[in-house]
C-alpha cells in the first residue's frame, strides 16, 4: 500500500513538471500575433513597431519588456511607455506622449513638453518663440507653458522675450510679450503664466474687442487696454 502511493507521488510530480515544461515551451515559442498600440498622437503606430523592433513579429517571451521601453523610449515624443504582454500572443503597448509646445526660430527645433527639441515641419496649433531667451527663463518657460491648456497654446501665434524696463531700470526681467491668433496681445511673466489658462473666458468677455491684455500682475482684476483706431 506504501509503495503504491509513493508511485503514485511520483507521477504525479512527474506529471506537474511535464505541465510546467509544455507551459514553457508553448510561451517561449509563442509569436507575437498582434500588437496593440494606446495614447500616441504624433508618432504613427509604425514609428513604435520599428524603434521597438517588432516589425518581424518575433518570439513574444524572447523580447525583454525592459530593452523594449528603452528602445521606445529614444523616441523624442514619448514621455512613458507600459507594456503588456498576454499569453495567446497579444502585446499592449501604451503610450504617454509629450506634447508640441512650441517652435524655436533661433534654433530651428520643436520644443516638447518633455523639453526634448526635435526637428519637425509639423508646426499646426503651435506657437513660434521669435527671440532669444536666457537658459534660466526657457526651462521655465517651457515648464509653465506645459501647464497651460491645449486650446489656449493653439491660441497662441508669437511669443516674445520682452523684460520691462522703465528708464533703463529692469522691473520685471521674466516678462513676455505674445500675440494671438484672433488679434489680441497679452503681456504675461513666468510667476503669472498660469493666468492664461483663463483667456477663453476673459477673451468671450471682450465681447469683439480687441486690444492688450495685462495678465502679469498679482492682481486678481483683468487689465485691459482696447486697441485706438488708426
Amino acid at each position: 500500500m506504501k509503495r503504491k502511493l509513493k508511485w503514485k507521488t511520483i507521477l504525479k510530480f512527474f506529471c506537474f513538471l511535464l505541465f510546467l515544461f509544455l507551459i514553457f515551451f508553448y510561451l517561449w515559442n509563442l509569436k507575437i500575433n498582434h500588437i496593440l498600440i494606446t495614447g500616441n498622437s504624433y508618432v504613427t503606430d509604425n514609428d513604435i513597431i520599428v524603434a521597438a523592433g517588432l516589425k518581424n513579429y518575433p518570439y513574444l517571451f524572447r523580447e525583454k519588456t525592459s530593452d523594449l521601453k528603452d528602445k521606445i523610449m529614444s523616441i523624442p515624443y514619448v514621455n512613458s511607455v507600459e507594456i503588456h504582454k498576454g499569453i495567446l500572443g497579444t502585446i499592449q503597448i501604451e503610450i504617454d506622449e509629450s506634447l508640441p509646445l512650441f517652435y524655436n526660430r533661433n534654433n530651428n527645433k520643436l520644443v516638447l513638453t518633455n523639453k526634448k527639441e526635435i526637428e519637425s515641419n509639423n508646426l499646426d496649433g503651435v506657437p513660434v518663440l521669435i527671440n532669444y531667451v536666457p537658459d534660466s527663463y526657457y526651462t521655465k518657460l517651457i515648464e509653465k507653458l506645459s501647464q497651460i491648456n491645449r486650446d489656449v497654446i493653439t491660441l497662441i501665434s508669437e511669443i516674445e522675450y520682452q523684460p520691462w524696463t522703465s528708464n533703463d531700470v529692469v522691473i520685471d526681467d521674466e516678462r513676455f510679450f505674445l500675440r494671438m491668433s484672433d488679434g489680441n496681445s497679452v503681456y504675461t511673466n513666468l510667476l503669472h503664466m498660469d493666468k492664461l489658462n483663463n483667456y477663453i473666458e476673459i477673451y468671450a468677455s471682450l465681447e469683439g474687442k480687441l486690444g492688450t491684455l495685462y495678465l502679469d500682475s498679482s492682481s486678481d482684476k483683468i487689465s485691459f487696454s482696447e486697441y485706438t483706431n488708426g
